[in-house]
């Protein structure tokens, strides 16, 4: 009868705990999806007999759940597992939750029933669903799987490959990260797919710049990343991976720019005292408070004086390239040269 996080939720499923209710919900898809068939396996076994197992979702009514969960008879199965899937209470009728929330803590003794959203993040901050959470947290479990941090998803990436046999270290766990971003679901793919390439051994850097399909906003974010780490060949070479593939030379300067925008307002919330988590809501940065992350990291290689310049050089280039005949492809080259000079020439 609890709130728990992952860790709480992972020990007492290998415990011989007897909770009987579960609501399993928050951003973390697949981790919703994996303790769902964890606690099923865990109440029926890895082959239930169907008899064992009911399903109600959102095309289900209030009556229906109610009789899934006890009006159907005991004796066609031992234990019976109720998952509930991405049902959104928020406007249900005050009497239909009345009766359900009544009924939660005379869950029988054979049901285990969890409501769980693999597929939606409907609000718990009001209306019925704000109840339903209430209600599972004094007669059961409730978990919130929130957006893992960088350094987890490097580590959850090392678990799974080693799940497989396969060694990834987390420095290159970080730029497989780095590449896909961080959507838990397609981090997971991407390392099964170099899982299957690299079998057995150890997956290296090769691997994962070869097979990684990194999303274009990662790959511009390597330009940055590139240029505030002096490598200026390289991010001309990456810049030209990115024109080959027909990405637009604006597109490529509106996310570098913005880059430089994070790097900028990272450092004058430090100078302000104010924390990163206080940044990212006040600019409602959302789930992309990752970029914030990586500016704080990337600040060292940049003085303020630097910073100032560069964004000028940023505003002037996107002005040229909406004006000029010439070719944008070439004007985004010859600000990536001038960033790099900016970065070594300019001292604060």
């Amino acid at each position: 009868m609890a709130k728990m996080n992952e860790n709480e939720l992972k020990a007492y499923l290998r415990s011989a705990g007897t909770e009987r209710v579960f609501l399993l919900y928050g951003d973390e898809k697949v981790q919703v999806r994996h303790y769902l068939e964890k606690i099923r396996e865990k109440t029926v076994g890895k082959t239930p007999d169907p008899f064992s197992l009911r399903t109600i979702t959102a095309e289900n009514n209030m009556q229906q759940l109610s009789e899934a969960i006890f009006a159907a008879p005991a004796f066609l199965a031992g234990k019976v597992f109720v998952s509930v899937l991405d049902y959104d209470f928020t406007s249900a009728p005050q009497d239909d939750m009345d009766k359900l929330l009544d009924m939660l803590p005379n869950t029988p003794e054979n049901i285990v029933l969890v409501f769980a959203y693999p597929a939606s993040s409907p609000s718990f901050a009001k209306g019925g669903n704000r109840r339903l959470l209430g209600a599972v947290e004094k007669c059961g479990i409730t978990v919130s799987f929130e957006q893992l941090s960088d350094l987890n998803l490097e580590k959850q990436l090392v678990h799974w490959a080693a799940q497989r046999n396969v060694k990834l270290k987390e420095y290159d766990a970080a730029r497989i990260v780095t590449l896909c971003g961080r959507d838990l679901s397609l981090l997971k793919n991407e390392l099964n797919k170099l899982c299957a390439y690299r079998p057995e051994g150890e997956i290296t850097r090769d691997d994962i710049d070869n097979l990684v399909n990194g999303t274009q906003e990662a790959r511009i974010f390597d330009i940055a990343n590139l240029i505030l780490s002096g490598q200026t060949d390289r991010a001309l070479a990456q810049a030209n991976i990115l024109l080959n593939q027909r990405e637009s030379p604006q597109t490529i300067l509106s996310i570098l720019g913005g880059v430089y925008v994070d790097l900028y307002r990272v450092r004058a919330a430090q100078s302000s005292g104010v924390s990163l988590d206080t940044l990212a809501k006040q600019l409602n940065y959302g789930k992309r408070s990752f970029a914030l992350q990586r500016a704080q990291k990337n600040g060292r290689r940049i003085d303020n004086a630097a910073l100032r310049k560069s964004l000028n050089a940023i505003a002037q280039t996107n002005a040229k390239m909406n004006s000029s005949s010439i070719s944008p492809g070439l004007i985004l080259e010859e600000l990536i040269v001038k960033l790099s000079i900016i970065r070594t020439e300019v001292k604060s």
